[in-house]
């Protein structure tokens, strides 16, 4: 839309100059700066949105990967959605996630404070990479780039689990 109306405005400033200076009245905005204005405009890249956030359960500990220029720390997350069936049958749908850790601080945080079970709140973007395995067989994986990390709960040890009650 905004480039529809910047190429009428163009278009029409650009008749109404050739106008004035046919007539022999010097124009009042130069076209060449107008139209250079808009060049620089077409020329930015168009913005794009890649967000993700997550709720869900921590599925083992994370683990650390990469190499000693990319170090990572990687984690699966569990987010569970429930929804009803037509006979009236309450289902629960559990999917996974690949969550990849880049950013150093938050790196360390994943790696020392985050366990399996414990409920997380992940923000990123997503990522989908594409490699050749070992067979030769085309793999492609799509991961969660987190940018933040908050763990919203832990899960209770072993020690914390209600103990049964004496009578």
């Amino acid at each position: 839309m905004l480039r529809v109306l910047q190429k009428r405005i163009s278009k029409n400033l650009a008749a109404q100059c050739t106008r004035m200076v046919a007539t022999g009245k010097s124009p009042e905005v130069e076209v060449p700066e107008l139209e250079e204005s808009f060049a620089i405009s077409k020329k930015l890249p168009e913005r794009g949105m890649n967000k993700v956030t997550l709720v869900g359960r921590v599925g083992r500990v994370p683990e650390q990967r990469g190499t000693s220029e990319h170090p990572a720390v990687i984690f699966p997350l569990a987010t569970n959605m429930t929804f009803k069936r037509a006979n009236g049958e309450l289902t629960t749908r559990t999917d996974w996630h690949r969550v990849c850790v880049f950013l150093p601080g938050l790196r360390n945080i994943a790696a020392n404070r985050v366990n399996k079970g414990d409920r997380l709140l992940v923000e990123g973007s997503l990522s989908y990479q594409r490699y050749t395995d070992s067979d030769n067989k085309e793999v492609n994986v799509t991961s969660i780039l987190a940018n933040n990390i908050l763990i919203l709960s832990r899960r209770p040890s072993q020690g914390e689990q209600e103990e049964p009650e004496e009578s």
